[in-house]
């Protein structure tokens, strides 16, 4: 019988239960937002509430673990790059672009986050290009042409331009990601700098719906699409949870084949709830993009985890 313990070589069962979870609220962010922005609430206003109700919980678990979020200088500076950068402008294009292109295709999108990432690391020179890295970003970008192929993975031509748009949500993640290498308060817990993130990401949300007229004020008629909201800023909190337990148990290495589930989940919800047919092509794309992603993996210069 094989053993579920780290040490013991076999399969550690509650990291993988964990990162299929993950996955799986990941992969419902897309399905969430079209679910919210199809019933009248702004993208800034979605974002706001989902950051807001986040930060709120993850505040609490903070001060049960008697854990104080970092006010410095340097902390602040982290929280408005990667709450305005990471989250915001990353999540009002993701619910902005489920209003014109089905889940699934935003889903697909997730798998290009590591690829972008390594594209920016080269480029502030943060790190050094290698061939097998390279050739897998050139594969992946194949993978993008076919996403973005009208009648194949798109409905029809007149897609092209919000389906280009899109791309600035893996940009977006990416751009944090990268900044968070190097950006991140020599000391701070994960979960409390989590919340100082999400705090940011709320204000900059607030600020934009204020400044554009959309902002949803929750509490005037608190129905269906207002319990969705909830739920979706719940579903945020307890994902990252659940990031920062996975690195705990398995490391950020496990962790990172996160983004293969959140894809497949992600267009399997758009199947479920919003009964959308998925194309040939599109599953081309996925597998395309996922061997260039494995590629750019494969290619990583080996480091210890902790380091990770």
């Amino acid at each position: 019988m094989q053993s579920s313990d780290s040490t013991g070589g076999g399969i550690k069962w509650l990291p993988l239960i964990l990162l299929l979870v993950l996955g799986a609220i990941w992969g419902g962010n897309p399905s969430f937002s079209k679910a919210l922005v199809t019933n009248g609430i702004s993208p800034a206003s979605v974002v706001f509430w989902q950051t807001l109700s986040a930060g709120i919980l993850l505040s609490i678990v903070c001060a049960a673990r008697r854990t104080p979020i970092p006010v410095g200088k340097r902390a602040i500076v982290y929280y408005a790059v990667i709450g305005v950068i990471g989250i915001d402008v990353a999540y009002i294009m993701l619910v902005f672009s489920v209003q014109h292109l089905t889940v699934g295709y935003v889903s697909v999108l997730v798998l290009f986050s590591p690829l972008l990432t390594y594209v920016f690391a080269i480029m502030l020179r943060i790190e050094g290009l290698n061939f097998l890295r390279g050739v897998g970003i050139l594969v992946g970008f194949a993978g993008a042409g076919v996403l973005v192929f009208p009648e194949g993975s798109l409905p029809s031509p007149e897609l092209l331009p919000f389906a280009l748009l899109a791309f600035i949500v893996p940009a977006g993640y990416a751009m944090a990601n990268v900044y968070a290498q190097w950006g991140r308060p020599d000391s701070g817990d994960n979960v409390a700098l989590a919340a100082g993130t999400m705090y940011a990401a709320a204000t900059g949300a607030l600020i934009f719906s204020v400044f554009d007229g959309s902002f949803h004020p929750l509490w005037v008629e608190f129905a269906e699409r207002e319990t969705i909201l909830f739920g979706f800023g719940l579903a945020t909190a307890v994902a990252f949870l659940i990031f920062y337990l996975i690195i705990a148990l398995a490391g950020a290495v496990y962790l990172g084949q996160v983004g293969y589930i959140v894809t497949l989940t992600g267009v399997g919800w758009g199947v479920l709830f919003f009964r959308e047919t998925t194309t040939i092509l599109l599953w081309v794309a996925v597998a395309i993009v996922g061997v260039g992603v494995g590629m750019v993996n494969l290619g990583k210069p080996k480091i210890p985890e902790e380091s990770a």
